[in-house]
């Protein structure tokens, strides 16, 4: 298992990337997780965050904030091989979102969804409950909502402590929305998964 500053890190493109596989990646979170740690930050990137990452710099700074950065597609995974970086291979955010999934199911742990629409919710918590009986699902909120009710949005999760925030939006929403809470709000783990809501539902 690795500690943090035992996580091999490359800079490239103005963003960072950790080439850590699944099971290292939810081995570390879980190490954190048991150590007490809150506003672990992980983060999927691949060819479109890299582009938008070059002109956005709150997207930037989330990018190099966080604790975990997984390639999450073949064309940055092949570029930094050809760079001379040893990388395995991609490792999509749908994957590791299940992965700790399945992580928190074995330590009956709270997970909290945030994103998609009401009705991709609704069939997620269901697919979960089937597959991870032991998640403990506290709560969830569709991703369209108001810059006024985001403060709101964001006490809500922290009242229910979840050991995972999984946002399921867009880039660069999600990131803007882990940067700019994780030290303000009580979760364990906040990692932004894009689109798997809706591939799992």
């Amino acid at each position: 298992m690795k500690e943090r500053l035992d996580i091999e890190t490359i800079n490239v493109w103005n963003v960072k990337f950790n080439p850590l596989t699944i099971d290292e990646i939810v081995s570390v979170v879980a190490l954190w997780l048991k150590e007490g740690r809150k506003g672990i930050h992980l983060t999927g990137v691949n060819a479109d965050t890299v582009v938008l990452a070059q002109e956005d710099v709150v997207l930037r700074d989330a990018i190099m904030n966080s604790d975990i950065v997984n390639i999450d597609s073949f064309l940055p995974a092949r570029a930094l091989n050809k760079l001379g970086y040893k990388v395995t291979g991609r490792v999509p955010s749908p994957d590791v979102f299940e992965a700790l999934l399945q992580y928190a199911d074995s330590h009956n742990q709270k997970v909290y969804f945030f994103g998609a629409t009401n009705e991709t919710l609704q069939k997620l918590v269901h697919v979960v409950q089937v597959k991870f009986p032991n998640v403990n699902v506290v709560g969830t909120r569709n991703g369209y909502y108001s810059e006024q009710e985001e403060q709101d949005i964001a006490n809500e999760i922290s009242e229910v402590i979840p050991d995972y925030l999984f946002l399921g939006m867009p880039s660069p929403k999600k990131e803007k929305f882990i940067l700019k809470y994780k030290k303000r709000i009580n979760v364990g783990c906040f990692y932004g998964v894009g689109g798997a809501f809706d591939a799992m539902a």
